[in-house]
């Protein structure tokens, strides 16, 4: 099996995208050069080829490449493996899939009926020797043998949503690892698909890492298989040893239940207020908004109600410089600047168009710093060399604007800002000398029928529980109450996602039938906690999250709360002016929370912390490293860290891992998946 030489050392995993788009991109311009001999039916002179994927490697390549440049890559098709498909004999294709059995049964029919001219099979990680023979066996038998015309490992298992963030993709990663259903083969199964995954991160960032990780369980188990997969790998080792001369990077591998509050909780930033309140996946968002006034006054007349028009926008932080900047903000911060940049480009684009008109008069002399002569004409062809730039840079700035109204009417709505004062607050152990006092404020924004919709409040309920605030009767009381209070006075927000508006109809009384599903399945995600509770498996609340350490001050807070409710009403609709007194809570504060201060101490390497504790695996070292012999050694710096989480991560904990990346130390997060706080709190409900 021809295997790619992997990639030597980059300047970091800083670059851990840009390097997996680079082996992505030689791929796809591989089906040109893989055979020496022009005349074999195998070869290809033609540019063109058919992208074939499954639904895993669709999920790779979609952060990387949009479908313009699939095309100048030369993919003028790009089909799903499990689709039917037409036989295009005079083109090559490029499989990209995993190495399972059934891919591999699919791709041997294909071979045997010869729908392409020949075909080029990349496995997005390695091929084990036994299904290789089985693929071998199989094609040999069925005559496709002649199609294949290369067979490579790429080992980049692994989606890369933007710089410094990566997922394996591995669905209900948290349910499939503490299910005490789970066998020790299903268990051991699970281990290897995150260990080889890890491995494919390594590798295509070419830089052999220190690992750490704490003692037993699943973090223990990844750490150990990756560890002899790194080993066992030559050509990566080969590859590392010629580069002597850089900071090895630190992998930190945890597991989800060190911190279960984190992915529960409300949010407070843009980019993971988006993932809460939105349909967000793949960086696509996803939202219901009202149609224009004319369309609303057509279908009244009608009799009818005007349904909701979806929008669906692509927002990339790679190259979207206002969402890059802006997607860790607290969310006011980031409307009052989407406001403040809007109306700077609006200003310089009414000027361009004045000069380009010729009826800007005085004022674009002013601009051109002339009063005439030949100096106007390089000042004018220079204006409308800048107007496309402009115009796309407004049209970016418009489509956050898009999402700016469309969180803002969810946080409005809901009174997101309320739920995530009191959650902060129960998180940092706020109440824990006065737990009646937490109880009474906790029952109290769990049954206002005029607050939050059925998943709001039991996140405030999941809190209450992880939180040392309540004990197990209290816990039982709060959580009873909030049923109670739902099933009888039901909820004023809608539970719809993407459209939840006040409902006309305040005192409704009654849940609906999805509001009553997601209410039962809350509940037992309560009682999944309250048996982790009881069996002592949560951990203390002053480890999950550090109070308060840094941020504004009360002052500049206030002063920048205030310009953005000056600016709200001229900025977007009532609805918007109306909440901006409820977001005073998501200014000015900053918590770590618990993977942040676990990485902080390994990086800074401070004694009797967890670099003591956790386990130092080398894979250049043979056995276990212990860290007290390097008290006394000089350690090289950390200018790389790599978070890792096994069972589900979040955007709240990746825009908090930041809190200890500085000029010289670049952070990345990982997971085996991306989820938003509903979809884990439904992963929490399968495990009662």
């Amino acid at each position: 099996m021809a295997t790619p030489a992997l990639p030597g050392p980059k300047a970091g995993v800083s670059s851990l995208k840009t390097s997996q788009l680079a082996a992505v991109t030689h791929m796809l311009s591989s089906t040109s050069s893989s055979s020496d001999d022009a005349t074999s039916p195998t070869s290809s002179s033609s540019p063109w080829k058919i992208l074939i994927y499954d639904n895993h490697c669709r999920s790779i390549i979609s952060p990387l490449l949009s479908v313009s440049q699939l095309r100048s890559q030369g993919v003028t098709l790009h089909l799903l493996l499990h689709s039917e498909r037409e036989p295009i004999p005079d083109v090559p294709a490029v499989y990209f899939v995993q190495p399972t059995q059934e891919n591999l049964s699919i791709i041997a029919r294909d071979c045997q009926k010869q729908l392409y001219q020949c075909a080029h099979l990349h496995f997005a990680t390695r091929l084990e020797r036994p299904l290789m023979e089985e693929f071998a066996r199989l094609v040999v038998n069925t005559g496709g043998l002649d199609t294949i015309a290369s067979v490579h490992d790429q080992f980049v298992d692994f989606v890369c949503h933007e710089q410094g963030l990566f997922s394996l993709n591995v669905d209900q990663s948290y349910v499939v690892y503490n299910d005490p259903g789970a066998g020790e083969r299903e268990m051991e199964a699970a281990m290897d698909r995150i260990a080889g995954g890890l491995f494919s991160v390594v590798a295509t960032m070419g830089a052999v890492p220190v690992i750490r990780c704490p003692r037993g369980g699943a973090p223990e188990m990844v750490a150990r298989k990756l560890n002899r997969l790194i080993t066992e790998h030559p050509t990566l080792i080969r590859s590392k040893e010629r580069h002597q001369t850089y900071h090895r990077p630190v992998l930190v591998i945890m597991d989800r239940n060190m911190d279960l509050i984190t992915p529960i909780q409300h949010a407070s930033t843009y980019q993971a207020l988006i993932d809460d309140v939105l349909d967000h996946k793949a960086n696509r968002v996803e939202f219901n908004v009202k149609p224009d006034a004319a369309t609303q006054e057509a279908v009244k007349r009608r009799g009818r109600i005007p349904p909701p028009v979806r929008k669906k926008l692509d927002i990339d932080p790679d190259v979207d410089p206002f969402y890059s900047r802006h997607k860790f903000n607290p969310f006011p911060e980031a409307i009052e600047s989407n406001g403040a940049e809007l109306q700077d480009v609006t200003a310089k684009e009414g000027q361009i168009r004045s000069k380009t008109s010729g009826t800007g008069g005085a004022d674009a002399a002013a601009m051109s710093g002339t009063g005439g002569g030949g100096g106007d004409s390089s000042d004018l062809a220079t204006a409308v060399e800048s107007l496309p730039i402009l115009l796309d840079r407004k049209k970016k700035l418009e489509v956050h604007t898009s999402i700016l109204q469309a969180v803002m009417n969810e946080v409005a709505a809901r009174d997101v800002p309320q739920f995530y004062e009191l959650e902060t607050s129960l998180a940092t152990g706020a109440y824990k000398n006065d737990s009646a006092k937490a109880k009474k404020e906790v029952m109290e924004l769990a049954t206002d029928p005029t607050k939050g919709n059925v998943d709001d409040k039991v996140r405030l309920v999941i809190v209450y529980a992880l939180s040392a605030a309540g004990n197990s009767a209290d816990i039982d009381e709060v959580a009873s109450e909030m049923k109670n209070s739902l099933e009888t006075k039901g909820s004023t927000v809608g539970g719809e996602e993407g459209a939840p508006l006040l409902s006309e109809n305040a005192t409704r009384g009654t849940l609906s039938k999805e509001e009553h599903a997601r209410l039962e399945m809350g509940l037992r995600a309560i009682d999944y906690l309250k048996k982790l509770r009881s069996m002592h498996m949560i951990p203390n609340i002053n480890d999950v999250m550090q109070t308060e350490v840094s941020g504004g001050s009360g002052a500049s807070g206030s002063d920048m709360l205030s310009s953005f409710m000056a600016r709200a009403t001229n900025q977007a609709t009532g609805l918007l002016a109306k909440a901006t007194d409820r977001l005073g809570t998501m200014l000015g504060k900053i918590h770590k929370h618990r993977a942040t201060l676990v990485l902080e101490n390994i990086c800074e390497m401070r004694p009797t912390t967890e670099d003591d504790d956790y386990l130092y695996l080398d894979p250049r070292v043979k056995g276990d490293v212990d860290v007290s012999t390097l008290r006394n050694a000089t350690r090289a710096p950390v200018r790389e860290a790599i978070a890792f989480m096994i069972g589900g991560g979040c955007y709240g904990e990746y825009q908090n891992l930041q809190m200890v990346a500085n000029e010289r130390r670049h952070v990345t997060y990982g997971s085996t998946e991306i989820v938003d706080p509903c979809t884990f709190m439904s992963h929490l409900s399968k495990l009662v």
